[in-house]
C-alpha cells in the first residue's frame, strides 16, 4: 500500500467511512441544531463548536497543502471552537466539502510532494479522530447516540 494510499483510506475513515472507529459522518448523522448546540457544562464544547473547529484545521492545512493563501490564523486555540457559520447546516456543508476536497488534492498529489506533507497529514486524521471520540462521547451523554452507527 502507498502512503497516498495509506492516507486516502484514513481520511476516508475519518470522513464518512466506519472503519476501527466512527466517522465524522456517521457520528453526527442526524443531529438537529439543539443536539448539535448542547453542552453538559459551560466549560465543555458542543458537538458544533468541536465541529467548527475541526473545519477551522482541516481548511488551513488544506489551503498549505494546495499552495493557497492561508488566511490569517487566530491568536488562540479557543477561538478555533467559536461558532462561525450562522446555521449548523452550513458548517456540515463546510465540513463535507473540506473533507472531500482533501480526498480530491489526494488523489491529485504526486507522491514526492505528498511525502512532504507525511507528518502533518498524519497529525491531522490523528487530530480528527480523537475529536470524532468526544462527539460520539456527547451524543451518548445526550442520549441521542444509536449504537447501529458503530459504537456501542
Amino acid at each position: 500500500m502507498s502512503v497516498k494510499e495509506v492516507f486516502l483510506e484514513q481520511l476516508s475513515a475519518c470522513h464518512n467511512q466506519n472503519a476501527w472507529f466512527v466517522s465524522l459522518y456517521h457520528a453526527i448523522k442526524d443531529l438537529s441544531t439543539d443536539q448539535a448546540s448542547w453542552k453538559m457544562n459551560e466549560s465543555s464544547n458542543s458537538i458544533w463548536e468541536i465541529v467548527s473547529h475541526l473545519n477551522y484545521y482541516n481548511e488551513r492545512y488544506l489551503f498549505r497543502l494546495q499552495g493557497t493563501d492561508v488566511p490569517k490564523g487566530v491568536e488562540s486555540n479557543d477561538y478555533t471552537f467559536q461558532i462561525t457559520d450562522p446555521d449548523w447546516s452550513i458548517t456540515l456543508d463546510r465540513m463535507n466539502s473540506i473533507l472531500s476536497d482533501w480526498s480530491k488534492a489526494l488523489n491529485d498529489c504526486d507522491e514526492v510532494a505528498l511525502n512532504k506533507w507525511v507528518g502533518d497529514i498524519t497529525q491531522l486524521t490523528i487530530h480528527n479522530a480523537y475529536h470524532i471520540g468526544q462527539i460520539v462521547h456527547i451524543r451518548k451523554q445526550q442520549e441521542a447516540w444509536d449504537p447501529s452507527q458503530g459504537v456501542h
